[in-house]
């Protein structure tokens, strides 16, 4: 086809149909039109009012969840580090003790650090396995290499743990930092 219509115009051009208005609708007359404009008018002002209290609530709502969460976050730090404190005057307790020998002293350090250990599980933190096991990145951080002839292993196993690694919750805190055969 050549993109003409039948009646000779174009397809691009736009045909206008006239539309007649209801026979109803042309019997408004001024006054009755100018009323229903008004009633239009204030029923879109009043929609315009729900949207903004509306807009402005949501605002408040995030607001006030946002306050929320900062104040569970500070005292669930708080928490903690009262936590941690008890730990602090563990240790000060054994460094302050009079009488103290290198035996007392060690078994005050044991102490404290048994009671470390324990708070840290009943957080959910627990050490990664690394000791003999066979090296994986994403719990262990090699820091060296040594033959693995030195400690009859097989390669890639871990043979030192220099740092233990701990994960919270099944993910991890702090990678193992270890000696692994070669």
């Amino acid at each position: 086809m050549n993109g003409k219509r039948p009646n000779g115009g174009n397809r691009d051009e736009e045909t206008l149909v006239p539309v007649h208005a209801s026979p109803s609708e042309s019997q408004l007359n001024p006054a009755e039109l100018k009323s229903q404009l008004t009633t239009a008018e204030q029923d879109v002002e009043e929609w315009r009012d729900r949207a903004l209290r509306l807009q402005a609530e949501m605002e408040n709502y995030r607001k006030r969840q946002r306050r929320l969460a900062e104040e569970r976050v500070a005292e669930e730090r708080e928490r903690l580090l009262r936590r941690f404190l008890e730990v602090a005057d563990e240790l000060e307790r054994a460094l302050t003790e009079p009488r103290a020998d290198a035996n007392s002293l060690h078994q005050g350090i044991e102490l404290t650090y048994r009671s470390l250990m324990q708070f840290l599980k009943q957080e959910g933190v627990e050490p990664v396995p690394a000791q003999g096991q066979p090296f994986d990145p994403g719990w262990h951080e090699a820091a060296g290499a040594m033959p693995r002839r030195e400690h009859g292993v097989q390669p890639n196993t871990v043979v030192e743990v220099l740092r233990p690694g701990y994960r919270l919750e099944g993910r991890l805190l702090r990678p193992a930092r270890v000696i692994v055969s070669a």
